[in-house]
């Protein structure tokens, strides 16, 4: 089981919502979600990682977009 870990945005210890096993192959692996006791704070919480979430995935996508582009720019020189 892990150990008690704090809220990232109240320091409250996070309780298990969620735990569930799966097998994957040969092995058993444990799931836990942990949240903040107080609900409020939680929903606040879950809106900073979906934004942080959402950031990610755009510098992500712009990457990929910039390495499309780069490679389109390079075939365009070598003709």
């Amino acid at each position: 089981m892990p150990e008690n870990t704090p809220c990232i945005r109240c320091g409250k210890t996070r309780i298990v919502a969620k735990s569930w096993n799966e097998h994957i192959g040969n092995s058993l692996v444990t799931y836990v979600n942990t949240v903040c006791p107080d609900p409020e704070c939680q929903k606040i919480v879950d809106e900073q990682l979906k934004k942080k979430k959402e950031k990610i995935e755009a510098i992500h996508r712009e990457s990929v977009e910039r390495k499309e582009q780069n490679k389109r720019n390079k075939k365009i020189r070598k003709k």
